[in-house]
């Protein structure tokens, strides 16, 4: 119980205002760069071998630049914790991160203010933020057995879908040399024009430096279509084989659970019709499974982790293919806010790691099930008066918090017959059932001031309720937006320094996150690893699988899939708890 592995995603908005309101704002991946510049002075890091741009840290842990098109403007800065032990860990490395990647933002060596904004959706309503990753049993049985078999019968397509991503490099290759061949004779009789080379080539030749945009906008905009369109027949395979059997007992059991949870997971936001919603990111949730982002889908259950390895990740190493074969797989959620309340973010992954263990125990039966569950999130999202009722498959009306208490009552007996429950565990249900019981009185009419500082969106419709008498949306949305800010101008951050906020976290283990990997996971071998070679005189990398020293034919290839367990356990914060009860005493 609370063992499984747990990894933390987070996407951060970035904020720049240059110095001089007449100079032109740097690209977000040069600010990304100068990031990644700040965070190299402050830990060490080694070259993500990844698709993606980004490091790994000696905790184990990843940032990145992510951007769909990098060429069309866009981008955001993501940080992922280590694969760390239970709940809490995950949340000690999160604020960790949280922390490294804010000062580093504020110290970058850029012409003007750079800060983080960790939520979840902005004032153009373009929607990120955060994902949960759960190690958990995706089959079992009959089951595991038609994963793996449906596996193995789409394994040529998976081949021939490489093969065709094969043709489309070789095509843009030959594109650029074609390009070349044209561009050079103009060059030659005009000296070379910019405008007509960065439609040729793109930023990154055009300039002669990396700039993230390797190709023009209008060939990444076109290798973006072609790619949908050669990966669509495995995608729409591997969907449905993922939809018949991949953790669909937890899916089912686990759902009404998730579409409530906003209650106490929610950040709050307040949506284009200046309506304020208890969760920033579950309005835009559009289905229960999907790939996220392959047809425009924002679901629940991602299961896009399992078509990046068919379809990329094999293609360079297929040895990545059969690793789908085993039956622990990651579980990654995508409904979940950006959290910035300590104990907001320490339920949210708590609660959830308590109702997979009981549903994989086989303690937890017969649960409610909803009848439209995206509805119904939506609905549970809309009402912060926690009224609203949704419909079940017998027809009854059921409110979130009836939701959760059922949840919340099986987990109680589910602990009670095991003797071995850790500490973490009862500190997280005890938690839970009296967060719920606070939000049953806000439901009542009582005043929600005792969860000020406690949730956030409970504190965030407070600041919204405090500020000008019938504000405009503008500066309705700016409190929304600034409330996440990194920086010591952001709103959670006054009430924090104002003593306002009850944190979980311990300074301490957040230094010590902030020096080490966490033990008895992949991550303590790649932290291992980065320490020792990081200097060498070979190259080292890593990602998520393996880390790799050297160069070609030669390096050296460190697989993560084995690694031991530590002998003595981090300190855990319900002993600190504990002990400060007993100084008290």
């Amino acid at each position: 119980m609370f063992d499984r592995l747990i990894g933390l995603e987070t996407e951060y908005a970035i904020r720049f205002h240059p110095a001089d309101s007449s100079a032109s704002t740097p690209s977000k991946y040069r600010l990304y760069e100068s990031l990644r510049d700040e965070l190299q002075r402050r830990i060490l890091t080694v070259p993500a071998k990844h698709f993606k741009e980004g490091v790994f840290l000696a905790t184990g842990g990843a940032v990145w630049f992510e951007a769909e098109r990098p060429s069309a403007g866009g981008g955001l800065i993501e940080g992922t914790t280590p694969e760390c032990r239970g709940p809490y860990q995950a949340i000690v490395y999160q604020r960790a991160l949280d922390r490294l990647l804010a000062a580093s933002a504020g110290s970058a060596k850029v012409d003007g203010q750079f800060c983080l904004i960790k939520n979840d959706r902005d004032s153009s309503d373009n929607v990120y933020g955060a994902q949960e990753n759960y190690e958990a049993t995706l089959a079992s049985g009959w089951q595991l057995r038609c994963w793996r078999a449906g596996l193995l019968l789409i394994f040529p397509l998976a081949m021939i879908t490489w093969f065709g991503i094969l043709l489309s490099v070789m095509a843009t290759l030959a594109y650029f040399l074609l390009a070349g061949v044209v561009y050079l004779p103009v060059k030659l009789a005009t000296g070379g024009r910019r405008s007509l080379a960065l439609f040729l080539f793109g930023r990154d030749l055009a300039d002669g430096r990396d700039t993230c945009i390797h190709v023009p906008v209008w060939l990444e905009a076109s290798l973006q279509l072609v790619t949908r369109i050669l990966t669509a027949p495995l995608a729409a395979a591997l969907y449905a084989l993922l939809l018949a059997v991949a953790f669909r007992r937890v899916r089912t059991l686990v759902l009404p659970f998730l579409v409530s949870r906003s209650i106490f997971a929610g950040a709050g936001t307040v949506d284009a019709a200046s309506q304020f919603q208890v969760s920033d990111k579950a309005p835009a949730i559009n289905c229960v499974v999907g790939f996220g982002g392959m047809l425009f889908d924002r679901p629940i259950f991602s299961m896009g982790h399992f078509f990046k390895v068919a379809y990329a990740e094999s293609w360079f190493s297929p040895r990545r293919y059969f690793e789908l074969f085993s039956s622990r797989q990651r579980l990654q959620l995508a409904l979940g806010d950006s959290n910035m309340c300590e104990r907001a973010e320490l339920l949210r992954v708590g609660a959830t790691a308590l109702v997979l263990d009981a549903i994989e125990s086989g303690s937890l039966r017969n649960c409610p099930r909803v009848h439209r569950p995206i509805r119904a999130l939506h609905a549970f999202s809309a009402d912060p008066t926690l009224q609203a009722t949704v419909r079940l498959k017998d027809d009854a009306p059921a409110t979130a918090l009836e939701l959760q208490r059922f949840y919340l009552n099986a987990c109680r007996t589910f602990l009670n017959t095991c003797p071995e429950a850790p500490a973490e565990a009862w500190e997280v249900f005890h938690l839970w059932e009296h967060t719920l019981t606070e939000l049953g009185e806000i439901s009542g009419g009582a005043d929600p001031e005792v969860l000020i500082g406690q949730l956030d969106w409970v504190t965030k419709k407070y600041l919204l309720d405090q500020s000008v008498d019938d504000p405009t949306w503008s500066q309705s949305k700016k409190i929304d937006i600034r409330y996440h800010e990194l920086s010591p101008d952001g709103y959670y951050q006054m009430l924090e320094d104002s003593g306002l906020t009850i944190s979980v976290v311990q300074p301490e283990e957040i230094d010590r996150a902030l020096r080490s990997a966490p033990p008895d996971s992949p991550a303590t071998t790649r932290g291992h690893y980065i320490r020792e070679f990081a200097f060498g005189d070979e190259p080292v990398r890593a990602n998520w699988k393996s880390v790799v020293i050297g160069r070609g034919w030669e390096a050296r290839v460190i697989r993560l899939g084995r690694y031991g367990r530590a002998s003595q356990p981090a300190t855990k914060w319900w002993h600190i708890r504990r002990r400060k009860r007993t100084q008290r005493q």
